[in-house]
């Protein structure tokens, strides 16, 4: 059974006003989507849809934690997350492009995927920088790894200038 039909919200028959859904992310969702840096987690997504007569609403919340590397250590790291994001969806029979925030179908759609916006939440909600932080998420980096990284950079500070770039200089200043 495929991992995303659960994501799949019939729209045909679907009365006007507030409908709200719930989905359980976890890891046999992250591997129906190609990317290194999501592969699990467990997240809870609330989905408030407001559907319109031209158009519908939708807020999705995404709450819960992601398991990823730390950027410093390269340790495991479980970052928690807690994400909104709305899209719009509008029904037209015209081709238009879609938007980073409106999706247009046709009216003859009977229903729509939202599995690939929840995965767009999950993501936009991650932190640019993901790092182990007693502050942010209660963990530390590995203190092994962090002495060898800063014993590296003190090594390749003290290095100096490579002979080679030094020969090269030297051939743009004897032009004269």
């Amino acid at each position: 059974m495929d991992a995303l039909t659960d994501f799949i919200i019939p729209i045909i028959g679907l009365k006007l006003g507030e409908h709200s859904y719930q989905f359980n992310v976890d890891r046999q969702f992250f591997k129906e989507f190609d990317n290194t840096d999501l592969q699990e987690g467990c997240l809870q997504v609330d989905l408030i849809l407001k559907k319109r007569s031209n158009h519908m609403e939708l807020m999705f919340r995404a709450k819960g934690s992601i398991n990823c590397l730390c950027d410093r250590c390269g340790g495991d790291l479980k970052l928690p997350l807690d994400h909104q994001e709305m899209r719009i969806v509008k029904f037209s029979q015209e081709d238009f492009d879609n938007t980073d925030d409106v999706l247009v179908i046709g009216r003859e759609d009977y229903e729509i995927n939202v599995s690939h916006i929840v995965y767009e939440t999950i993501f936009l909600g991650l932190p640019i920088r993901k790092f182990h932080d007693q502050e942010t998420n209660g963990q530390k980096c590995d203190e092994e790894v962090i002495k060898r990284l800063k014993e590296y950079q003190k090594k390749e500070a003290n290095k100096g200038v490579d002979d080679r770039w030094s020969a090269l200089k030297k051939l743009l200043t004897d032009k004269d």
